[in-house]
């Protein structure tokens, strides 16, 4: 009796091991990596498209999943109808819609972590040569400053380029890729090389910070900020005049604005920040405030960096290429 309770015992621990060692299946998450991703997990991205007969949904679908994103379906509050989408009908819903410029469709559900988000896929059929009007109330109904919208649209012949200007003007602090139509017979080499070509953030620039005989290296955060900073220095360096701020920091012009994406950041030595949209900052020591990230400097010392940048005005060049 004592030999069986025994072999009872080492059967249930057993069974106890399998069942803990058992790894839970998390292929339901939106985020989740694939074999086809070609943007990096750490990139927040949303797909967010308005489709009435599946075909812009169909898109939508292989862009997140080649993209590691995650997809939102734009559902309006009154589902269209056949009747409402007949085009060829002056009286129906959609002619009436799409005819009046100010005409706003009301939309079901909203995103409650938009701001996670850095860059926004948009798509959307093309009805009488612009997107439809629940795209506008979209774009109205979030703030996308500091974001990069990225807009795609399906049609059986019609471009894209005449439906992105309204967009642009709803959305006047965002930054917009150039746009992309597919067809319904589109192949997913073709999404997978629209994607790639796009180089949305897929590695970190390094920028190169030369004061005096100094060159300091720094990788630069990922978000819209840093990559319009990328973009104008791959045209030319930039030199900025710099002065002392509050006995932390080093600030100058940049010449431009760029996006800014604001957050509640407290500094280290090293940091780099993008003040106001059109000013650079060096910090050497700690401050906090509402500030865009645009990078740190890599393996430096607060008491080297003061050195560096020493007490009184100083000029720095920013560059992409160290060996200028």
């Amino acid at each position: 009796m004592k030999r069986f309770c025994c072999l009872i015992i080492a059967v249930i621990m057993i069974l106890l091991l399998i069942g803990c060692s058992t790894t839970p299946n998390d292929s339901s998450s939106p985020l989740q990596s694939t074999d086809n991703t070609l943007i990096r997990s750490e990139t927040k991205i949303l797909v967010a498209y308005f489709s009435c007969t599946g075909t812009t949904e169909k898109i939508a679908e292989k862009i997140a999943d080649k993209t590691n994103g995650t997809l939102y379906k734009i559902v309006p509050q009154t589902p269209y109808t056949s009747e409402d989408l007949n085009y060829s009908n002056p009286n129906s819903r959609t002619s009436i819609e799409q005819n009046d410029e100010d005409f706003r469709t009301e939309i079901a559900g909203k995103i409650e972590n938009f701001e996670d988000f850095d860059v926004i896929f948009i798509g959307y059929p093309i009805w009488w040569g612009k997107a439809p009007k629940i795209i506008y109330t979209f774009l109205e109904e979030y703030n996308f400053s500091g974001k990069t919208v990225i807009p795609f649209c399906t049609s059986g012949s019609s471009g894209i380029d005449s439906s992105i200007p309204p967009l642009k003007t709803i959305t006047p602090n965002a930054t917009f890729s150039d746009g992309k139509r597919f067809s319904s017979r589109v192949s997913d080499e073709d999404i997978a090389k629209w994607i790639n070509d796009l180089n949305i953030m897929k590695n970190k620039d390094t920028l190169y910070i030369k004061i005096g005989e100094n060159i300091l290296e720094a990788e630069l955060t990922e978000n819209s900020s840093a990559a319009a900073l990328a973009e104008l220095l791959k045209d030319k360096d930039i030199t900025i005049e710099m002065h002392d701020y509050g006995d932390f920091e080093k600030v100058g012009e940049i010449g431009t604005n760029l996006p800014v994406n604001d957050e509640r950041i407290t500094t280290a030595a090293g940091d780099l920040i993008l003040y106001q949209g059109d000013k650079f900052v060096i910090y050497y020591d700690t401050n906090s405030w509402n500030f865009t990230r645009l990078g740190k400097i890599k393996n430096i010392s607060e008491t080297e960096l003061k050195n560096i940048l020493g007490e009184n005005n100083v000029t720095v060049t920013l560059t992409l290429n160290p060996s200028k």
